[in-house]
């Protein structure tokens, strides 16, 4: 319609019209790129509120998952310490029941790493990282990427001593039956069929050997590596959640 008024004003060399005309044109095309360019920062706005607080419920998983993790190992490292001083240690004594418990959480148990990436990797997967208008908060999430590879190379590590030395160890020469009597964090029986029973009262000679300290060892050094690892990965889950309240706060969208 404009341009069609354009051209007759031309013809007619009507100069002001024709002048009043191409404004208007001009105008209109500025308001169309700009409603476009506003409703597509709006969507990634959207986008944007949408994947951090995506990234806020994997992080708030787990931090509550290392925090876990690490109770879990430092308990077992103190278990760890406790039968390496007995097994080292000839006048040292141990009540059958305490026995079983320290070689439950000490030898037979493996912390699992179990962080949540799911918002993570459905950005990088997709090429979206570019919608988290957050550049430190981009290079905690790459960093802490490689962390978690690392810390699943570590863990490989100790599930390896563990299938190789630990429980061959256990197998061959520990009555089971009363480790696994023995009950687990949540107070429930580690195997609900085994019948109950008292731990038995001899000691087997592996516990006073060498060969089973050295597994002690051997276990609480890769633990201490994974240990570690883990309190640097619950420093930065922290670190990453600060950065997204922010974030949010920044867009009007703190949770």
């Amino acid at each position: 319609m404009i341009l069609r008024r354009l051209a007759q004003h031309l013809k007619e060399q009507n100069w002001t019209s024709i002048t009043i005309e191409f404004v208007l044109l001009v105008l209109g095309v500025f308001l169309g790129i700009q409603a476009a360019n506003w409703n597509e920062e709006r969507n990634e706005r959207i986008a944007e509120i949408g994947y951090l607080g995506g990234l806020q419920k994997d992080v708030d998983y787990s931090i509550g998952s290392l925090q876990h993790m690490i109770q879990r190992m430092e308990e077992q490292q103190a278990a760890r310490e406790k039968l390496h001083a007995f097994a080292t240690d000839p006048e040292a004594t141990l009540s059958p029941a305490e026995r079983d418990q320290l070689v439950l959480s000490g030898l037979f148990y493996l912390a699992q790493v179990d962080i949540n990436a799911v918002t993570f990797e459905t950005l990088k997967s997709s090429g979206r990282m570019s919608v988290i208008h957050s550049p430190s908060l981009e290079t905690e999430l790459q960093s802490l990427s490689a962390n978690v590879a690392t810390a699943l190379r570590d863990q490989a590590d100790e599930v390896q001593t563990t299938y190789l030395f630990s429980d061959p160890l256990l197998i061959r020469n520990i009555d089971m039956a009363g480790v696994f009597r023995q009950p687990n964090r949540a107070g429930r029986p580690n195997i609900p069929w085994l019948k109950e029973g008292a731990s038995d009262p001899v000691t087997p000679h592996i516990m006073k050997s060498q060969e089973f300290a050295n597994v002690l060892l051997y276990r609480s050094f890769f633990t201490d590596s994974r240990l570690r690892g883990a309190r640097s990965m619950l420093e930065q889950h922290q670190r990453i959640a600060t950065l997204i309240k922010a974030r949010q706060s920044e867009l009007g969208a703190a949770p």
